[in-house]
């Protein structure tokens, strides 16, 4: 009973500090302190996305030798992270020395030491999928606790990491109107144009330089706060 409290309350801090963090670089590595607190049986373990090419761009880790298990899957594209992404929400691999799945991959991490693993999708973006792979070099089985544990803190870190990426398009949606209002607005002043002249001639600049439309709002913009535009 202590047991099932104790563990209650640890997910509950760990839920409360990857929420507090502002922004999703900081959310990622609170995300895999927070799992290598909740689950000491695995030492090692990152944050990647998986992206349609089946290889891993690792986002965060503890250890560089669990950069090291990411970088195997991505050149063997399989493993219990690309798995994920067609399979289960949640990949088991016990012994991983007996596993017979994936051969290219299990071949070289086992020569890291990979006893066991596990995979996790925590949540989906364009960009791809994102999983929590947490590896152990010192426990060869896995128990349906850890199993149900990992679960349980996907469903945290998968939210958290959800509402930071959200608040962070947002923010990034607003910079760019307000740059692209404020480039339309100095092309009205200093050359006595319409708002939907100012903003054609922008489009014009964009297609002409062949570079997004915010990067050319920028520019002006920079050059107007320096006095340098003709």
């Amino acid at each position: 009973m202590n047991d099932h409290v104790d563990a209650l309350e640890v997910m509950s801090e760990a839920a409360a500090a990857i929420n507090s963090r502002p922004d999703a670089s900081t959310t990622l590595v609170e995300i895999v302190m927070q799992a290598r607190r909740c689950l000491p049986e695995f030492e090692h373990v990152s944050i990647a996305r998986i992206c349609q090419a089946q290889t891993l761009e690792t986002l965060a880790a503890t250890t560089d030798l669990a950069r090291a298990f990411d970088a195997v899957q991505s050149d063997s594209h399989e493993g219990p992270s690309v798995a994920v992404t067609t399979d289960d929400e949640v990949v088991v691999v016990p012994r991983a020395q007996d596993e017979k799945r994936w051969p290219t991959y299990i071949s070289k991490a086992v020569g890291l030491g990979l006893l066991s693993q596990l995979g996790v999708r925590l949540r989906s973006d364009r960009n791809g999928v994102i999983c929590l792979n947490l590896h152990s070099t010192t426990h060869e089985d896995i128990d349906a606790g850890s199993t149900g544990v990992a679960e349980h803190f996907a469903v945290h870190a998968g939210i958290a990491l959800g509402h930071v990426q959200a608040e962070e398009q947002l923010h990034t949606a607003i910079g760019t109107r307000t740059i692209i209002g404020t480039a339309i607005g100095i092309l009205m002043e200093r050359y006595q144009l319409t708002q939907a002249t100012a903003f054609d001639h922008l489009v014009r600049l964009s297609s002409s330089e062949n570079r997004k439309v915010r990067l050319v709002a920028s520019d002006l913009v920079a050059e107007a706060e320096h006095g340098t535009l003709d």
